[in-house]
């Protein structure tokens, strides 16, 4: 794939560039002058520190040496001082502009006052201080990406844990809820059909040899047959969860608040939202419901279940003049955190005519 422009052009590339052009700007100037030997001396001590600094990060204290190859060339030449704005601007892109100090004390004895020179100097400073706070805010950046990612990968595992935690709860209650059938079908039904069988069995010797008894043990094998038909219905009656969740328990929250009538919306299909996500939308309207008793005087209710592709969407409105002051109480402020455990969200907000709470939990498609 190939990089788009904000990929190539960095900080590190348009240093390299700069300091390109800086040694090739030098090299015309040491021509069009004609220098001998100090000239040719600085700019390939020149080009070796820059490409030096191309490849390896030198400390900043390397650039008070091309600073005094500058000065100590300027003696011999006097167009020297121009190469100093290479060993200025490398000082500035490492952030230390106090290294300078000592070139412009020789700079003001000397009377270099000219303004062309003034003028190289503060660009290529200005250019290497905002090359260096570029890459400062590049790295805040990145740092601040990195913990991010790391926040949602931790929200990522918590929510993992959530949903192992949620299935292991699920395998120990149809264990136990099995544990409890299999005992109820043991201790009663198992033996009032026992004894049945035996009572039969006694019945068909006892009607063999024509014994009077043979009535009364067939009427007692009769009763044991009964016993154990109703502890059987009541097994089955018994199976039925105690605390039902899901929409049934959602409309039964709705239908037992008597403050006034609650309009239930549902849209989409319900059966994709897992027990753990029904954990968080049932408190969710709880809490909407307690609020509007205890903090409102709504005369009506909306609550709007929708379930779409990827999430399911709760939104509870009320029509009432809250008399809180804005501030989310405890109960918000968890609910939100269970919330953003799941990668959802939740909020609540004054509206144009009401008080709305809206609780946004993501699918998970293999559900």
């Amino acid at each position: 794939m190939t990089p788009n422009k904000d990929e190539m052009l960095t900080p590190v590339t348009c240093a390299l560039i700069w300091r390109f052009l800086a040694i090739l700007l030098f090299a015309t100037f040491w021509l069009l002058n004609d220098v001998g030997e100090a000239g040719i001396l600085l700019l390939l001590f020149l080009i070796t520190m820059v490409f030096m600094r191309g490849r390896i990060n030198m400390p900043a204290w390397t650039t008070l040496i091309d600073q005094a190859a500058c000065i100590i060339a300027s003696f011999f030449w006097p167009g020297a001082w121009f190469a100093l704005a290479i060993p200025f601007f490398e000082t500035m892109l490492k952030g230390r502009p106090w290294f300078i100090l000592l070139s412009l004390l020789f700079f003001f004895i000397e009377s270099q006052m000219s303004l062309l020179f003034i003028t190289i100097l503060i660009a290529a400073s200005f250019t290497g201080m905002a090359i260096y706070y570029w890459s400062k805010g590049i790295a805040v950046y990145k740092q601040e990406a990195d913990q991010e990612r790391r926040q949602r990968y931790e929200l990522e595992n918590f929510k993992r844990e959530l949903l192992q935690a949620n299935v292991q709860s699920a395998k120990v209650a149809e264990i136990m809820e099995r544990n409890r059938i299999s005992k109820s079908l043991h201790d009663h039904v198992g033996h009032e059909l026992t004894g049945a069988i035996l009572a039969l069995q006694a019945f068909e010797q006892l009607w063999k040899e024509g014994d009077p008894q043979a009535d009364s043990v067939f009427f007692k094998a009769k009763k044991r047959f009964s016993e154990s038909s109703r502890h059987l219905r009541e097994t089955v009656r018994h199976m039925k969860p105690v605390n039902i969740m899901g929409m049934e328990r959602f409309k039964e929250i709705s239908e037992q608040f008597n403050m006034c009538p609650v309009d239930v919306r549902v849209y989409g299909d319900t059966s994709r939202i897992s027990a753990y996500l029904w954990g968080i939308l049932e408190p969710c309207l709880k809490e909407a419901l307690t609020n509007v008793a205890r903090h409102t005087e709504a005369t009506h209710i909306t609550v709007t279940l929708d379930v779409s592709e990827n999430i399911v969407r709760l939104s509870i409105f009320n029509d009432g003049v809250s008399q809180q002051t804005g501030r989310d109480g405890i109960g918000l402020r968890n609910l939100r955190q269970r919330a953003q455990a799941v990668g959802g969200s939740l909020s609540a907000s004054f509206v144009k005519k009401g008080f709305q709470l809206v609780c946004v939990l993501p699918l998970d498609k293999d559900e």
